[in-house]
């Protein structure tokens, strides 16, 4: 065979290969998004006091209610099933609406639900309760939203007094358990939502509680404000659920390493350092460098690593330590380790692309808060943590991202698939991820931006990339390409941070302005701008 010929087959056999991988890596794209909209599917069950005193609160259920399926479809893209169950005293008619995807049925339903009845100040819980598990549950998420104003019976679940307050103060006349009523209930992993109009009802849930578990309350005196409250818990359970389920998807076929959790920074001085390679990844110079490998630049260090660790995402264990590089001090710092116990996963090279990732997101960012400075007087900034890699001398095998460690309570607000956090919705955030994307001519965005807040800034880290080449990070699996982008800009909503930094404004879907005043940002900042135009930067700076 001659050698023109043996190269061609060479040629075409890596054509075909990289075919294969390009072809591989766009199904698994599509099974990530495939799984997270599925996975975002709500049952939403509003299990309400129907008596007298809660005309205000059916009524706003009623009126409100296409905020909800709205705030749902647009940031989830898909619709919730709703349920009603309305309950009044002993003996008295209980209302049911079984789970349904038309609002029109749910409100119309609704329309002949009056606030009527109520012998005494006590309600009949337990009917309610007893008809929640016969509903047609049918989502990967579950949510009841229990709004009253008033007990249940028996003097167990409150302290209310005289005549009127309680006519079955021994408890429920139909001799129902309590606790079967709710394990039946939380068998069927549904999580149980509050909203208390008074004081009356906290001893009942403090009941409810102990047998159940969480009970979280929402925290709504103003009727107008019903489903702002309802729509931000709803999506926040939704958000939840997916990253659950993206963790195990994650390692579902893998094995996890058996680490013991122990929230206890030890005692360091009982610990002995070990020494350490140190691996960086160096900072680029130009925009044109983020396109390419980045250098990769080496020293050593000293390390202590406590034996277990305190926390663990979907991806990495979490440890306390402490880390000295070069001769330094040590300071306090956390190391993170993949927790597939797959040496495919555990390897140098994957470390590396992930730093890789918050290096750029680093360079980024730092060229956004150039703009921030430009534009606004009172930014606030976006800074990712430093971090390098460290491999034990002694034992190879022992690789771990090191941090700073951050002292303020964690948050995330986005993933990397399109969802944002509505309870702690950040528009210089979603500007953020915006701006990169549109600052590389849409060749990669920064997006699942999680860390702390801090006074006039966001510390983030472990951040995602998407780029339209998807075999680009192709070990970390968070590169989700061109489609991931797309799923970004599906829930994101230009701000007035996005007009003033002059980015392409996203056509707004029907509702996006209902959907944009629940959407309350956390940022405040100083609207007056600084008169002059923003310095703009081009893939070939």
């Amino acid at each position: 065979m001659r050698t023109e010929e043996g190269m061609a087959i060479v040629k075409e056999d890596m054509k075909k290969a990289r075919e294969y991988e390009v072809n591989q890596r766009k199904y698994e794209i599509d099974e990530v998004l495939k799984l997270t909209k599925a996975q975002s599917a709500i049952d939403v069950c509003f299990l309400v006091d129907c008596t007298g005193s809660m005309s205000a609160y059916i009524d706003a259920t009623k009126t409100q209610i296409r905020q909800l399926t709205d705030t749902i479809i647009k940031l989830h893209a898909t619709k919730p099933h709703l349920a009603f169950v309305g309950y009044r005293d002993i003996d008295e008619n209980i209302e049911k609406l079984d789970f349904t995807d038309d609002v029109n049925i749910f409100k119309m339903y609704l329309d002949q639900v009056n606030a009527t009845g109520g012998d005494d100040t006590c309600e009949d819980v337990f009917s309610a309760l007893e008809i929640i598990p016969q509903l047609s549950w049918s989502n990967p998420n579950h949510i009841i939203i229990h709004i009253c104003d008033a007990p249940c019976h028996g003097k167990s679940y409150h302290k209310l007094q005289g005549p009127d307050a309680d006519k079955y103060a021994k408890g429920d006349p139909k001799n129902r358990e309590l606790s079967k009523l709710l394990l039946d209930i939380k068998r069927l992993k549904i999580t149980y939502c509050t909203i208390q109009l008074n004081e009356s009802t906290k001893m009942m849930f403090d009941e409810f509680a102990f047998i159940y578990g969480t009970i979280s309350e929402m925290h709504v005196k103003d009727p107008a404000a019903l489903m702002k409250n309802i729509c931000i818990t709803t999506s926040s359970c939704i958000l939840s659920g997916i990253e659950s389920t993206m963790s195990s998807f994650r390692t579902s076929d893998k094995t996890i390493k058996p680490y013991i959790m122990l929230n206890e920074e030890p005692y360091w001085d009982d610990f002995e350092a070990h020494t350490v390679h140190t691996i960086e990844i160096m900072y680029p110079n130009t925009m044109n460098d983020i396109f390419q490998p980045l250098f990769v630049g080496k020293g050593s260090g000293q390390i202590k690593i406590a034996p277990h660790p305190f926390t663990k995402g979907s991806l990495r264990f979490a440890f306390y330590g402490q880390f000295s590089s070069d001769g330094c001090d040590l300071v306090d710092v956390v190391f993170k380790e993949f927790i597939s116990s797959d040496p495919r996963g555990n390897s140098l090279q994957v470390y590396q692309e992930h730093l890789e990732i918050q290096v750029i997101a680093q360079f980024l960012a730092d060229k956004f808060n150039t703009e921030l400075t430009t534009t606004f007087r009172t930014p606030t900034y976006i800074i990712y943590a430093d971090a390098d890699i460290v491999q034990q001398k002694n034992d190879t095998t022992k690789i771990y991202q090191v941090e700073r460690r951050f002292h303020q309570a964690w948050q995330k607000w986005s993933n990397n698939s399109g969802g944002v956090s509505v309870a702690e919705y950040s528009t210089i955030l979603q500007a953020f991820s915006h701006w990169t994307h549109n600052i590389t001519a849409g060749r990669l965005m920064v997006v699942d931006l999680q860390g702390a807040r801090s006074e006039g800034a966001y510390l983030l880290t472990d951040p995602a990339i998407h780029c339209d080449n998807i075999l680009r990070f192709k070990h970390t699996r968070t590169n989700l390409g061109v489609k991931g982008m797309g799923s970004f800009f599906r829930t994101h909503i230009c701000s007035e941070v996005c007009s003033k930094l002059k980015l392409p404004v996203q056509q707004f879907p029907s509702g996006s302005d209902e959907i944009y005043q629940i959407l309350e940002s956390i940022d405040k900042l100083d609207c007056e701008t600084i008169e002059c135009e923003p310095t703009m930067l081009y893939k070939d700076d």
